[in-house]
């Protein structure tokens, strides 16, 4: 018989998973436009530890929806 200590790997990760799919929830309770939820992805991609992986999913998110990027607004390239 196995007996585990504390959390499994698989265990720590469904959590994780539980938390973000809450914190989910909470910003689509609070009422937000399109717009801002790609805003909230792209932020939340600049925090990312990775800069390899940061700039390869900002630009990324600017490819797929340029209003992301405030310059082209401002320049009336929506």
């Amino acid at each position: 018989m196995t007996t585990t200590f504390g959390q499994t790997k698989a265990d720590k990760l469904a959590k994780e998973s539980t938390i973000a799919r809450k914190i989910v929830s909470e910003i689509s309770n609070y009422g937000v436009t399109d717009r801002q939820r790609w805003l909230i992805i792209y932020y939340l991609a600049l925090e990312l530890e990775d800069m390899e992986k940061v700039q390869e999913v900002c630009s990324f998110l600017k490819e797929i929806n340029p209003e992301i990027s405030m310059s082209k607004i401002y320049e009336g390239k929506k």
